[in-house]
């Protein structure tokens, strides 16, 4: 009996032994797919991809292999054939989770974003509790912008697993776009209370902190984040931003350092390092900073005019002029530049090698055919100073063949006749400027003040400075003027409420502080008159103006005992 067992036992034996060897016959389909799948393991792709068309060959119906094989292909950027493997596996099977899932995530990074909602949407018929699908949806709405739907989608994520990190975070990153900052918070310390050191929630919370203008609060979250992480340059960065906020520059200058030890390459860290030393009145330091970034990058114009900056600071003005002489077209800092070595030359009293230094550059421009209205603009500027005002003229004409119709070119010119003792061409520039821009506030004063001085035309007067002052209604200048026409007209109360405005935005206008003066002097004040005519005096620069002001102040009546 015995015997007659152990030989079944050795037969039954053969037999599985026969039907595991039928099984894991080298053109088996399941054991080429077994095969296949473990070289993806081993990251062989074409080995597997062999093996998967082979078991595919013996195997046409089954939607596994033909999934396998589209994740592979979509792996080596073969999405025509993915695409194609996935349809046909749909059509054997159109209730195949994975492969609507694969064909859905294709479209989505192809931006076929219409192609994939209606297969995310089978998903959903199949299983309306799929969290996957669901935060799949929501990327989709959120690349489409459309923030509503998106944030549905991940509600519902939340209404079957509100635990979902990933729901959580991407529900309070959609109501911080959309500006729900009271809202959001809440999501993002519930994914910290499930994970205290999720990364994107920090920094996140680091960013809304600082909209809600909670700089020390945002301080704690980029800490953390560095704690966790002392590499994580964008937490460095804000950080940084936030000592340079509370001007704690060295705080920030500390962490810039940080940051250029993790990207040396990264000059833009040396610039800031360069610019806090400056903030701090380290120029040298500064201008070491500077010159190391021109060391390696010589055509970093920005750069150079910070190093001219800072030499000019530190007193080095020759320098400085050297250095800002070095920026050319077409650069970016060209406007910059020239500006800046205008007002060198003039604060050093070389107020013509500025004339000779911009005529020099109008002249080349003009050679190539490239004329610059801004450059004649500052020219006429220098001119102004020198009180040269038909050079002046001759400038601005030139500037408005390179500009025609240039309003703040034709108001200069204006001014500049105005000065020159023709102010008949000024108004009627400045009724040319009304033509084509009725509103101009510049214009509207000038002609109103014009009018004003004269004793004219004065109802008309107030109206142009009134429409003046609609424009620009804290502008001194313009306050001013209307100070004076009510002067003017004799309503000496309303002329001072206006004038005591104007001298408020405009303490060191020798002229605003005379009219103050005078109409304190109508209204029986000398004493108040005395005081603000003495400041104009004091700033005063024209001799003869002065010697006029100091003439009024004499015949002020003594105060009143």
């Amino acid at each position: 009996m015995r015997v007659v067992q152990l030989c079944m036992r050795t037969i039954c034996l053969l037999v599985l032994i026969l039907v595991a060897s039928s099984c894991f016959a080298s053109d088996n389909p399941y054991f080429l797919f077994l095969r296949g799948h473990r070289a993806v393991y081993e990251g062989k792709y074409d080995a597997a991809i062999s093996d998967l068309n082979a078991a595919l060959t013996k195997d046409p119906s089954s939607t596994v292999i033909r999934s396998e094989l589209a994740f592979l292909y979509v792996k080596k950027g073969e999405s025509a054939k993915a695409e194609q493997l996935l349809n046909e596996a749909l059509k054997v099977q159109p209730k195949s989770r994975t492969a609507l899932v694969l064909l859905a995530g294709l479209y989505s990074t192809k931006g076929e974003f219409e192609k994939a909602k209606p297969l995310y949407e089978r998903c959903l018929e199949l299983d309306n509790e799929d969290t996957e699908v669901y935060l799949h949806l929501g990327s989709i709405y959120i690349a489409q912008s459309n923030y509503t739907m998106a944030l549905r989608n991940y509600e519902k994520v939340l209404t079957y697993d509100d635990d979902n990190v990933m729901a959580l975070y991407y529900t309070a990153r959609l109501n911080s776009e959309m500006k729900n900052y009271e809202k959001a918070r809440p999501y993002y310390m519930r994914i910290l209370a499930l994970k205290p050191e999720f990364e994107p929630a920090l920094m996140d919370l680091g960013t809304l902190s600082e909209i809600e203008g909670k700089p020390d609060q945002a301080k704690e979250y980029y800490e953390k984040l560095i704690q966790l992480d002392p590499q994580n340059k964008k937490a460095r960065a804000r950080l940084a931003a936030i000592y340079i906020q509370k001007k704690e520059y060295d705080k920030a200058i500390f962490e810039f350092e940080k940051l250029s030890d993790m990207d040396r390459g990264d000059l833009s860290v040396r610039e800031n390092i360069g610019l806090l030393h400056m903030e701090k009145g380290r120029y040298e330091e500064a201008i070491r900073e500077f010159n190391l970034i021109l060391a390696s990058r010589p055509k970093q114009d920005r750069v150079r005019l910070y190093l001219a900056m800072a030499l000019e600071e530190k007193g080095e003005t020759g320098r400085a002029i050297d250095e800002l002489l070095k920026i050319e077209r077409p650069s970016e800092e060209f406007d910059s530049a020239t500006k800046a070595l205008v007002m060198l030359y003039v604060k050093s009293g070389k107020a013509d090698q500025a004339i000779d230094h911009l005529a020099r550059l109008i002249d080349a421009m003009a050679k190539a055919n490239r004329g610059d209205a801004g450059l004649h603009l500052m020219l006429s500027s220098l001119y102004e100073e020198k009180a040269d005002y038909a050079n002046g003229i001759r400038v601005l004409q030139d500037a408005l063949q390179i500009e025609p119709g240039n309003v703040d070119l034709i108001y200069q010119l204006g001014v500049f006749y105005e000065k020159k003792g023709d102010p008949d061409t000024a108004l009627r520039l400045m009724q040319d400027i009304l033509k084509t821009e009725p509103d101009n506030a510049n214009a509207l004063n000038f002609i109103g003040y014009s009018w004003a001085e004269k004793g004219t035309n004065l109802d008309q007067a107030e109206a142009y400075i009134l429409r003046a002052l609609k424009k620009k209604p804290d502008d001194g200048y313009i306050l001013d003027s209307l100070g004076w026409v009510y002067y003017k007209k004799g309503q000496y109360q309303e002329a001072l409420a206006q004038l005591l405005k104007a001298v408020a935005s405009l303490p060191d206008d020798s002229t605003v502080n005379e009219h103050v003066a005078d109409t304190y002097a109508k209204l029986g004040q000398p004493e108040k008159a005395r005081e603000f005519l003495q400041r104009a005096i004091k700033l005063e620069s024209n001799g003869e103006r002065k010697r006029l002001l100091e003439d009024k102040l004499r015949k002020l009546p003594a105060n009143p005992k």
